[in-house]
């Protein structure tokens, strides 16, 4: 039985030491975490608009409305079935606002950079740009 309760509390100890790592819901690491996998994760602009304001949002609406006729006849973005890896690093600030950079790796290693731009709008946090530098490391910010 004391067997037992050791696995049993070993098991939660590692539980509750992973939720710590985990951002706390509404936090700005959260809702770039959230965007930047429906985004960058899934390729799924509906789903990461709920994140998004202004110039994001603007980009996203843009980016549904040209993928629209390819999604209607052909997948969505749940059966795309994308190997992508995004992870967050270093956190900065500019005036207002909060951004986060990303490594994203895409499927057979390639490997961009992004940076993502969040600001309080009415006590919540929004994703307000996206930035992409391409493989030359020029920015394409949307």
């Amino acid at each position: 039985m004391s067997r037992f309760l050791g696995a049993a509390r070993t098991f939660t100890a590692l539980l509750l030491l992973g939720a710590c790592n985990a951002p706390a819901p509404g936090t700005p690491e959260a809702v770039a975490d959230a965007f930047a996998d429906a985004y960058f994760g899934h390729a799924d602009q509906e789903h990461a608009k709920q994140f998004s304001a202004l110039g994001a949002t603007k980009m996203l609406e843009d980016e549904a409305a040209e993928t629209r006729a390819v999604r209607n006849s052909s997948y969505t973005p749940s059966e795309a079935n994308l190997n992508v890896k995004v992870v967050r690093g270093q956190r900065s600030s500019r005036d207002e606002r909060l951004r986060f950079e990303y490594t994203v790796t895409f499927q057979g290693g390639v490997e961009k950079r992004a940076d993502i731009e969040l600001s309080r709008l009415e006590g919540v946090w929004k994703v307000v740009r996206v930035g992409v530098l391409d493989e030359r490391g020029r920015d394409r910010t949307q």
